[in-house]
């Protein structure tokens, strides 16, 4: 390995950690309360040195969100592959999606970035995964794992739902999901459930 691209690999690191630090300290402070010292100083690196891989604090909460959505992208492909009824892919994805860092930032997204050159692309997966969860709710109506209704309705629930449990938790890794997971999967059940309305 010759050394630019050894160099392009630390870079590529460096950049990696200084966005995984930047979806922890904007998720505690939020957008307008994080300065970048509290980045730097969690990476121990100067406070100009950021400047290095981001043009601003603007840049570098836009690239945040987006390795969140990948993350979610990711998820969203691997529970599709998933051999099972509908009801349990949204199950699934749930238990996943709760124990990504930072997942409450992406209803903190500042109007005033929307000017920026990647905002767009937010946009663009944010419709995206919206499609897909919309999708699910359809497809498991048809199959009867899930109750009648119109499925960006139930769709826009459940996330608005998810995401106020994983704020109200503070929820930051999985061991600290892990005790309400079983309460998540039983209010899906409740909600959405075929089976369990039948029995009612």
């Amino acid at each position: 390995m010759n050394l630019k691209v050894k160099d392009s690999d630390k870079k590529a690191r460096k950049k990696d950690a200084i966005i995984e630090s930047a979806v922890i300290i904007f998720s505690t402070y939020g957008y307008n309360g994080t300065r970048l010292e509290q980045i730097t100083d969690e990476l121990n690196m100067t406070d100009k040195s950021i400047y290095y891989y981001f043009n601003s604090k603007g840049d570098l909460f836009i690239e945040a969100i987006l390795s969140i959505q990948q993350q979610l992208n990711q998820l969203i492909k691997t529970i599709n592959s998933k051999d099972c009824d509908y009801l349990t892919k949204i199950t699934k994805y749930t238990n996943h999606a709760m124990s990504i860092n930072g997942l409450t930032l992406l209803m903190q997204l500042p109007k005033s970035l929307a000017d920026f050159s990647r905002y767009q692309e937010i946009k663009d997966h944010e419709d995206t995964q919206y499609k897909s969860w919309a999708g699910w709710f359809r497809k498991g109506q048809l199959e009867g794992s899930i109750i009648q209704g119109d499925p960006s309705e139930q769709r826009n629930f459940l996330f608005g739902s998810l995401f106020y449990l994983h704020q109200w938790y503070t929820i930051k890794d999985n061991e600290s999901y892990a005790h309400i997971q079983p309460f998540v999967e039983n209010m899906i059940d409740r909600m959405y459930s075929t089976q369990y309305n039948k029995i009612l």
